[in-house]
């Protein structure tokens, strides 16, 4: 990953609140510019949550679900600083622009897979390329190549989820996002299409900054630099990647490692 020290994320004795209830307490966080994060923790932990955090989608109730979402402590992303009032459409803009993020589900227009692609290249002001030129250029399998290609010309609501998962990362990435966040957003990918997606990750990573919430802990070890370890919205460690693994420091992040559940 790049050494360049520019602040992307930065969260300070950060909380967030929804009526009565206290979501995420006391974050630290500081996340600088192509860095890799692994946010990992239980079901409930504030995982997603803190996703939503990083693109001020709390606001939203659509996407957050939250009810008068109260905010405190240091909240900056790109600079921007957020508060405990919803932020101007200038600012929401500024900062969610150079950033993309791929859940477990996407959100397609109803045209061909490349029509989309063509789309983003439209909307992002980039020169258009051919839907089998930009496939061809990825660094993954011939084998995968035609199964994009196979799929090209279907409207996505046709393609198997797990490809169609695929073809969103590599759309978020043809943005060519500053921030890329992938919440679970490998779903149910076979390990040969799951390595040929890491490899076009691995191929960015100079350029990008990753943050990748999962519960898959061997993917987390791969694609990352630092984890944090959340619990009941509180990080737990925050420690890098390798550390992590080998000697955490807590037994809560113990057992969650060992997969036991006795300190939840």
């Amino acid at each position: 990953m790049s050494l360049t020290q520019q602040p992307i994320i930065e969260l300070k004795d950060y909380a967030l609140q929804s009526g009565y209830s206290a979501l995420l307490q006391g974050i630290q966080l500081l996340v600088n510019a192509g860095e890799s994060l692994g946010v990992v923790g239980p079901a409930g932990s504030g995982k997603s949550l803190l996703l939503k955090v990083v693109t001020q989608s709390i606001w939203d109730k659509d996407l957050s679900g939250l009810e008068s979402p109260v905010q405190s402590g240091e909240c900056r992303v790109f600079g921007e600083a957020f508060g405990d009032r919803r932020p101007s459409v200038a600012a929401l803009s500024s900062v969610q622009r150079q950033m993309a993020l791929v859940g477990e589900t996407s959100t397609w227009l109803p045209v061909s897979v490349a029509q989309n692609f063509e789309a983003v290249r439209v909307v992002s002001g980039l020169e258009q390329l051919p839907f089998e030129d930009f496939t061809e250029s990825l660094p993954i399998s011939s084998r995968n190549k035609a199964q994009l290609m196979s799929v090209s010309e279907l409207v996505p609501s046709q393609v198997d989820q797990p490809l169609l998962q695929q073809l969103a990362i590599l759309r978020a990435l043809l943005r060519k996002p500053r921030l890329l966040m992938l919440d679970e957003a490998f779903t149910r990918m076979d390990p040969v299409l799951l390595k040929n997606t890491e490899a076009v990750l691995f191929s960015q990573s100079e350029s990008l900054t990753l943050i990748l919430a999962t519960n898959d802990l061997l993917q987390a070890s791969r694609l990352t630099d630092k984890i944090l370890f959340l619990l009941d919205g509180r990080v737990v460690e925050c420690t890098p990647t390798t550390r992590f693994f080998t000697n955490p420091k807590t037994r809560q992040a113990e057992s969650f490692i060992a997969g036991r559940d006795d300190s939840f």
